[in-house]
């Protein structure tokens, strides 16, 4: 059941017994030059020491890896906590260049783990049951439906 975890797995051990939340700041200033100081979720200017947030919910993923990353306002960091982010907010992420996502992750000596994100909210979309509430912008849900599906998530990509 466990073979892929002879793959090439940043942290193993992380993986099996848990691990310690890392600092995000590190991140901001690279994401702040590449995609501009807006939230990525509502579009607000962001302040100087804004959060940076995980698309996928570390709590339920826990990949710190650039590509899960992106800036975020104070109320929508607050408002979103742990929930799922919706397909369309998903698709964003992953829709992301993944070559400014690869020189962000190399000026700081980050992963990028765009191959981990994309997995990861494969099992964790499919996993969901249709009509499970996904978070779609401050104080707005929308039901989980992947009768069309994104290609990403996708069974025959």
């Amino acid at each position: 059941m466990n073979r892929w975890l002879d793959a090439d797995i940043p942290d193993v051990a992380g993986h099996l017994f848990g691990r310690d939340r890392l600092s995000l700041s590190p991140a901001r200033a690279g994401l702040k030059e590449a995609f501009g100081p807006v939230c990525f979720y509502c579009g607000s200017r962001v302040p100087a020491d804004n959060p940076v947030d995980h698309v996928l919910p570390w709590s339920r993923v826990g990949i710190d890896g650039i590509a899960n990353l992106v800036l975020a306002c104070r109320r929508c960091n607050g408002d979103k906590l742990h929930a799922l982010p919706s397909l369309a907010l998903m698709d964003r992420a992953l829709a992301r260049d993944r070559g400014i996502l690869e020189q962000i992750a190399d000026s700081i000596a980050w992963p990028t783990e765009y191959g981990r994100v994309l997995s990861a909210a494969r099992g964790v979309y499919r996993g969901e049951p249709v009509g499970a509430p996904t978070w779609d912008g401050f104080r707005r849900s929308r039901q989980l439906d992947v009768v069309f599906p994104p290609d990403w998530l996708r069974v025959d990509v």
